[in-house]
């Protein structure tokens, strides 16, 4: 049997239910669920989990922004842990494992101890941190050692995931990284966990119903659907929104929706277990997911809330990057509209607004493309072969 050692050295990522960063517990969990079910034990090492629960639990986004002192003291945390982590997991797992796959963190990697033994090192990132945690999330001081350290992790490492060619290739021109060990990889879905048979609806509003799921903050585009909707329904069209997810937008989008004179059509849930999310997605007409372009110039990011809609049999109404045009364009799935362009955006609602009584079929389209290519196992399926391609190893893998 094939071994792999699943790392990550973040302090806030925790597989546990009560982990705070949802998408990176729902990630980790995908990509060791894919490997073991393609025949792979596999061994984590997961920091999060082996902290308290304060630590990566609810509310620890805003304590590491609260001020200056507080953030320098969370990256001078990270740096001492990644030191120590790395001869720890080391000791744990050394000798047992053929791979190592590492989920990056800010200021701490942990695969090149188990490199310098000869055991290939594949480092998987969704985003140049070093910049998402200074200029998006507020999370960061120490940006130039971050950057610094994000980029040697980049070149020495054997093998580099991306989850989008996007990331890919800003990680080529703008870190110097050889294009010939990169494998674009996106996010996938648990098609056994989110299937619509398995849930009774959670349904908010009687009528058409556009919902989101995720963490809020800015990039996330939901005040220009509000802003759409709002306009929308001065020209008659009954749409309501359900936002299911909490975070730091989430006052300035509820005054937003107040201001807007939404607020019999909108509905904030806030933070819920992952085992109600399939739930209240069964409740939605269209699942949103309106990425805008980031302050560093492009979207390079892979979202899970694509795939769990559709998996759950919804069509989507999405800002056109990569993963939504590639699993949209072509295949009558969902809506696609110009990312941050309002008035593309009440054109794709418009449209699926008309498209009401075909809106099921258009679903089932979208679960059936999900569970044909897009699961964690055939996600983690093409890595490995093409992981083995890289290292010059057979598909047997014989360590």
């Amino acid at each position: 049997m094939k071994r792999l050692g699943y790392l990550c050295g973040a302090p806030r990522v925790s597989t546990r239910p009560d982990a705070e960063a949802g998408g990176p517990r729902t990630q980790a969990l995908g990509v060791i669920g894919g490997f073991k079910a393609l025949g792979w034990e596999v061994k984590p090492f997961v920091l999060g989990d082996r902290l308290p629960p304060v630590i990566a639990g609810k509310g620890t986004d805003k304590l590491m922004t609260a001020n200056p002192v507080i953030t320098l003291m969370t990256d001078l945390t990270r740096i001492g842990l990644g030191v120590i982590n790395a001869r720890r997991c080391r000791r744990e797992l050394g000798g047992q494992v053929d791979w190592v796959y590492e989920r990056f963190a800010t200021l701490q990697s942990l695969g090149w101890i188990f490199q310098r033994k000869g055991v290939p090192w594949i480092l998987e990132t969704s985003g140049p941190f070093y910049h998402e945690a200074k200029e998006e999330r507020k999370s960061l001081l120490l940006t130039g050692l971050a950057r610094r350290l994000e980029v040697e992790a980049y070149r020495q490492c054997d093998v580099l995931v991306c989850v989008s060619q996007a990331l890919k290739e800003f990680v080529i021109r703008e870190c110097g990284i050889d294009a010939k060990k990169i494998i674009v990889a996106p996010c996938g879905v648990d098609t056994a966990f989110f299937d619509a048979s398995l849930y009774p609806p959670h349904r908010i509003f009687e009528n058409f119903t556009v919902g989101y799921v995720g963490f809020l903050i800015a990039w996330q585009g939901l005040d220009i659907l509000f802003q759409a909707v709002s306009e929308l329904k001065k020209e008659g069209l009954s749409i309501n929104v359900v936002v299911v997810g909490d975070g730091p937008a989430r006052r300035e989008w509820e005054c937003l929706a107040n201001d807007l004179d939404l607020t019999e059509c909108v509905r904030f849930t806030g933070r819920i277990s992952l085992d109600e999310v399939p739930a209240y997605i069964a409740g939605f007409d269209l699942g949103y997911s309106g990425h805008l372009p980031l302050k560093i110039g492009s979207m390079y990011h892979s979202p899970l809330k694509l795939y769990e809609y559709m998996a759950m049999g919804k069509p989507v109404l999405a800002s056109a990057h990569d993963d939504a045009c590639r699993l949209v364009e072509g295949k009558r799935t969902g809506f696609l509209y110009h990312p941050g362009d309002v008035q593309d955006l009440k054109r794709a609602l418009r449209e699926a607004y008309q498209a009401r009584p075909n809106l099921v079929e258009i679903g089932e389209m979208a679960r059936q493309e999900i569970v044909k290519n897009h699961s964690w196992v055939a996600r983690i399926r093409e890595m490995v072969s093409q992981t083995e391609e890289i290292l010059g190893v057979g598909t047997s893998h014989e360590a």
